[in-house]
């Protein structure tokens, strides 16, 4: 399965927006200037890495600003406009396959608890060329969730399922993650096949 194991890195999108209906407010993603988001990285091996993503402010790509959430080795950023959050990730595999820089749709936060949606992307290999289907579904929403003796409300699950296309039929390699997102402070954890990301601290900046 040419997507089996693959890493997700997060690129970058469109800047957060709050224009449009007033609610909901895209609390899911408060990436405001000067505010940063420290986490670990847990290994299958319960080996342990940390890092703190900052928001260092504006970029224009193609005429269109986005908002810069990094470290020296991460890079995203995150657009929402009512309650809609996209994304745009770069998707490697171990055996070679890639894919460029797409938008992801990684969270709908009206949508009831059980619904999901997709998103196709292009994979490719030198001259080889798939695709992959990636579907989104909220698996729970409105509860709250521990991490790392924390209790975080209003946390909303989105889990991530991959597929390829081989002979015209979507062929399931798993679920690739389920991501934890709290209102008022974005991604709290992360379960990924090979690790498990954690909020560890934040400062949200207004």
């Amino acid at each position: 399965m040419i997507l089996a194991g693959f890493t997700l890195l997060i690129a970058c999108s469109k800047e957060m927006s709050k224009e449009g209906t007033g609610f909901p407010t895209c609390d899911y993603a408060p990436y405001t200037t000067g505010s940063s988001f420290s986490y670990i990285d847990v290994g299958q091996k319960q080996d342990t890495t940390s890092y703190t993503l900052t928001v260092s402010g504006d970029t224009t790509i193609g005429g269109t600003t986005y908002k810069k959430v990094r470290d020296d080795s991460v890079f995203f950023c995150s657009n929402c406009k009512d309650g809609i959050y996209t994304q745009i990730a770069s998707l490697l595999t171990f055996q070679g396959y890639k894919a460029d820089n797409v938008p992801l749709t990684y969270l709908k936060e009206t949508v009831p608890q059980g619904s999901s949606w997709q998103d196709t992307v292009n994979v490719s290999n030198g001259t080889v060329t798939t695709k992959a289907i990636l579907q989104h579904t909220i698996v729970q929403k409105g509860f709250t969730k521990t991490v790392n003796g924390k209790d975080y409300p209003d946390v909303i699950a989105v889990k991530l399922d991959a597929s390829t296309i081989l002979l015209d039929n979507a062929v399931p390699v798993g679920t690739v993650s389920t991501s934890y997102y709290a209102k008022g402070i974005g991604l709290i954890e992360a379960d990924q096949t090979q690790d498990t990301i954690k909020l560890v601290s934040y400062i949200i900046k207004p």
